[in-house]
This record gives C-alpha cells, structure tokens and sequence, in this order.
C-alpha cells in the first residue's frame, strides 16, 4: 500500500495509467495539469484520503473505475470536455456530496456513482441518454434528482435503495425502467410513469413501502416480476388494456390494497401476483384470463368472494391458499384440475360445488376448510389427493361418485362432523388413513370389492362404527374385518346405502315416515329430500301457466322409475299428452300437459 502524500505529475504527461496512484491512502489532493487527455481504470482507486479532484479541461477520455474507493472524496468538477462518467467511477465515495456534471457527458456508466452516502442530490444535464445499471445503488441521502428529456433508459438497480428519494419524474423520453431500478426505496411516495415506457423490470418498485398509488401508461406492455412487490402503503393500481399478462409476485405483500381491476386483454395471472394482499376485498377475473398461477391470492385474508370465469383452463396450487374470508367461490366447466392446496385453509367457505370437467382434486385441495359443510364432487372426479379434505371439520356428508378410482391417504382426515360415507364400486385403493379421527362416523358402506389395502383405513371413529357390504363383494369377513364389525346388506340395491347414511337401518320399512311428515322413506330417497327431517312443504307441486299445467321434481335416484299421469276426474289417469324435459344439470325433470278442460290433474307415480 502507497503511503504517498503529494504527487507532482509534469506538464509533458499526457495520460495517467490504469491503477496509477491505486492504494495511495496518504494523498489528500491531486492536480492534474492540462497536458493529460486521459484517466485511465482505477486510476485514483482505493485513495481513501483523497478529499477533492478538479479534472481539466483537457481530459477527453476516463476509464472505470477511477475514483472508486475513495471515501474521502467530497467534491468533483467534471469539464466539459469528458462525454461519459464510467462504470464505477465513484463507487464507495461515501463522503462525496457534491458533483458537477456538463452538458457534454450523455452516459452514466454503471454503479457510477454506487453507495455514495452522502450523496444530496445531481442533476442530470440534457445530454444524457442511458443511466447505467446500479449507478446510483445505496445513494441514501439522495433526495431530489433531475432527469433530463434525453434519457431513454434507466438501468436496473439504478437507484436502489435510494430511501431518502421522495418524487421521481421520468421524462417522456425514457422507454422502459430497468429491473429493480427504483427497489427499496423507502421514501419514494409517489412516480409519474409516462406514456413513452413500454417496460417495467422485474422488481423496479420493489420495497417502496412509502408508495400510495401508480398509475401504469397504455404505453406499458410487460410489467416484470415483482415489480411492486412489498409496495406495503399502495392503495390503488390501474393496469392498462396493453398488458397481457400479469407476472409472478407484481403485488406480492402490498397489504394495503383494497381492489384491482384486471383488464380483458391479461391473458394469464402469475404465480403469487397478489398473495398477501391482506387487505384485498374484492377482485374481477375477465373472461380473457386463461391461467390463474400458483399461490396467486394466497393469504388474501379479506378476499371474501371470487368468480372465476370460463376461460380459465388452470389453477395453480396454492392458488387461495389461507383466504380466510372466503365465502364464495364460482369453478366454472372450463377447470379440469383443482391443484394441490388451492383452497387450503379458506375457513369461512361454506360450501363448494365443482363442475363436471374437473377429474382430479389435489393433495390438501381444501385441507383445514373448518366450515365446508357440503361438497358436489362430479362423476369426473377419478382421484381425490391425499389430505383432500383433512381437518375440514364441519363436513358432515359427502358423496363420491362412481368415476373415482383412487382415494389418497388422509383425504377425509379429521372430519369429525362426518357421519356415514358410501365407497363406489369403482374405487380399488384407499390410502392409510384415509378416514381417520372422522369421530362421528358411524359406517362406511362398501358397493364394491374390499380395498386391498385395508389396514389403517379408519381409526378413531365413532363408537359401534361398522362396516357394510353386499352379497358378492369379495375380501370382506363376518362378523369383523380389519378388526371393525360388519354386517352384509344381502342382494344389492341402491336404497340401502341411502338408509344407511341418513341414520337408519338399511333394511329399514320404506314405506314408513318415521319423522311424521307423511312423506315416506321410499318417496324421500326418490325426490332426494331429507328423511330425518320434516319434507311435507318441500314435495313437488303443479304449476299452472296460461293454459299449461307443469310439475317440476327430482328424477336423478338410481333404481327409481318415475311417471307423470294426469286425469280430469281423479279416476282414470294416463300418460297421454304429458311432455316430459330434462333432467337438468341438477337432475331435475319437468313434465307439461295442455290443460284439456275445466278439471285437471298432475301426479307424479314412483316404483322400486
């Protein structure tokens, strides 16, 4: 390390060499003499004592590097004959607080001016036209910069964590904003993005807790990754008809944003793009959104309802993950996959219904969903995902559809309001543990073969659990099996599982009412109404329309033959002239007959 303290350099040098006076921690000031042209890479590097330079006029060409290090640098006066301040001129200046740039420089080279300190504020001169990568990176105490109309770009991480600066006004001459450009820039309250930027870098406003509200141009076609990422005071955004897509982590944690409106041109949304937004009530999805990414509203703790439109094909895992006020939630037919954990831990849903094009549900779908009560799994479904459904504990009856080939461990684990549930035939493995902790159950009824799997199956359910099966099914033992009671339902038929479900025994009378209402067993499992439960206001009734009479009822109950007759005189009935429609997606059928005359009459006949 030089110990020099005053160097004298002659008027015949013409140019001071790479690394010249590196290291001279002694010097404290230095004349150049107009005869230099040129400063060569880290010329000055490392001169810590080194408190002001004034560079003559002569000098034409500066390589990098020059001043970096020299934390004892408090001002420099560039002459007007230099055209570029290069890469890491000044950086680690931490005392400098006063630089004079000419008209003449139009390139700010990249960390230019990186971690000077002390750094108040610089104006820019009209000629720049490219502020470099991190050229003013860590400049803390830089509060106020001037950006002429020249510039075109700003480099990434070009004022990053200049947390002192309060305003930023971009020229309309700058076209995109480089990645993390303006990130950690705590006191940066508010930006004018013009109308000429077509890009915005991934993480450009990253960590701008001061932030309240941006406003993006129709000029802007991509907005990066995290671009506002942690924008922790961001009350309001509006994105532009110009952008396309929605890029991972854009919002990510800005907890104050209360609403967002994605445009119809946002073709896909990316992965955590709003997760955190906790204070997100409300969003609208147009129809042109194809993807929803993964995690992408997780832990929007105020987000209460949410439609998802028909064009979205994908839902990533984790998409709602933790929405803890969600209570409303529209799959439209277009979705084929719930991924794993999308609604986990939603614990103010209630109730999900999902469409027929969905085939699989996946690991932990709507794991700790506490007030899910009802789910609709169509026969799509051939796989519900390990922990499916675990520890939703207000689920208290499902039905698995004959579609479903695999049950994954743990899917119904924990769902102790869960009383009875029906295995289809279709169904050839059930994982470990499956059922366990259900409390409430009280049997599971198998219309099939034995899992071969069975061991483990159930486990801490309810007292005098049982197990069901009928006449034919292989693998199963009387009076135990696996170490649990069974009983075989003899021949099979679809109305024992359904007594067996409600609470009943499943050679139960059908043509009981045992609640009271009139309405039997038999007529409540055909029109799906609840037998425990008082059913009298909830049978079929006509409806008289002009000179049409109608009936709407139930026709979806498997071993059920249903017929509409009418009649003028309440003594011969018949089938002519009823015109019958449907079922329905909701298995519901309508039956119409043209009102023949002053008397007429609709009844609806079953058989078993």
């Amino acid at each position: 390390m030089l110990r020099c303290t005053s160097v004298t350099i002659p008027n015949s040098v013409t140019s001071i060499g790479d690394s010249a006076f590196r290291n001279c921690t002694g010097l404290t000031s230095q004349t150049i003499p107009n005869s230099v042209t040129s400063i060569g890479n880290g010329a000055f590097e490392f001169c810590t004592s080194l408190a002001s330079v004034t560079i003559p006029n002569s000098i034409t060409s500066m390589g990098t590097s020059v001043f970096q290090g020299c934390t004892g640098l408090t001002s420099v006066t560039f002459p007007g004959s230099v055209t570029a301040i290069g890469a890491s001129t000044f950086q680690g200046c931490t005392s400098l607080t006063n630089v004079t740039i000419p008209g003449t420089i139009t390139t700010i080279g990249g960390s230019a001016f990186y971690g000077c300190t002390s750094l108040p504020s610089i104006t820019l001169p009209d000629g720049v036209t490219s502020i470099g990568a991190s050229a003013f990176y860590g400049c803390t105490a830089l509060s106020s910069v001037t950006i002429p109309n020249s510039v075109t770009s700003i480099g990434a991480s070009a004022f990053q964590y200049c947390s002192s600066l309060t305003s930023m006004t971009l020229s309309n001459s700058v076209v995109s904003i480089g990645s993390s450009a303006f990130q950690g820039c705590t006191g940066l309250t508010s930006v004018a993005i013009p109308g000429s930027v077509t890009n915005i870098g991934g993480g450009a406003f990253t960590g701008c807790t001061g932030l309240t509200s941006v406003t993006i141009p129709n000029s802007v076609v991509s907005i990066g990754s995290g671009a506002l990422q942690g924008c922790t005071s961001l009350t309001s955004v509006t994105i532009p008809n110009s952008i396309t897509s929605i890029a991972s982590m854009v919002f990510l944690n800005c907890t104050k944003l209360t609403s967002v409106s994605i445009p119809n041109s946002v073709t896909s949304v990316g992965t955590s793009a709003f997760q955190g937004c906790i204070n997100l009530t409300s969003v609208t999805i147009p129809g042109s959104v194809t993807a929803i990414g993964a995690s992408t509203f997780a832990s929007c703790t105020n987000l209460t309802s949410v439609t998802i439109p028909n064009s979205v094909t994908s839902i990533g895992a984790s998409a709602f993950y933790g929405c803890t006020a969600l209570s409303s939630v529209t799959i439209p037919g277009s979705v084929t996959t719930i991924g794993a954990s999308t609604f986990a831990s939603c614990t103010s849903l209630p109730s999900v219904t999902l469409p027929n094009s969905v085939t699989s549900i996946g690991t932990s779908a709507f794991y700790g969903c506490t007030a899910l009560s009802s789910v609709t799994i169509p026969g799509s479904v051939v796989s519900i995902g390990s922990g499916a459904f675990n520890s939703c504990t207000s689920l208290s009856s499902v039905s698995i559809p004959n579609s479903v080939t695999s049950i994954a461990s743990a899917a119904f684990f924990g769902c102790t309001a869960l009383t009875s549930v029906t295995i289809p035939n279709s169904v050839v493995s059930i994982g470990i543990q499956a059922f366990q902790d259900c409390s409430s159950l009280s049997s599971a009824v198998f219309i099939g073969n034995a899992p071969p799997n069975a061991s483990g199956i159930f486990g801490s359910n309810a007292t005098g659990f049982q197990i069901y099966f009928f006449n034919g099914a292989t693998g199963f033992t009387s009076p135990t099996w696996n170490g649990y009671a069974t009983v075989n339902m003899g021949t099979y038929s679809p109305i024992p599982p359904w007594l067996v479900s409600a609470g009943f025994a499943y050679n139960a009378d059908l043509t009981s009412a045992p609640n009271g209402d009139g309405v039997s067993l038999l007529m409540a499992y055909a029109l799906n109404l609840n037998p425990t439960t008082n059913q009298s206001g909830h049978m079929p009734q006509p409806l008289i329309t002009g000179n049409q009479m109608s009936i709407t009822y139930f026709s979806g109950s498997a071993g059920i033959t249903y017929a509409v007759e009418s009649s003028t005189d309440l003594s011969n009935w018949s089938t002519t002239g009823v015109t019958i429609t449907g079922p329905d997606a909701n298995s519901n059928s309508t039956a119409t007959i043209t009102i023949p005359g002053p008397s007429c009459f609709m009844r609806l006949v079953i058989a078993h």
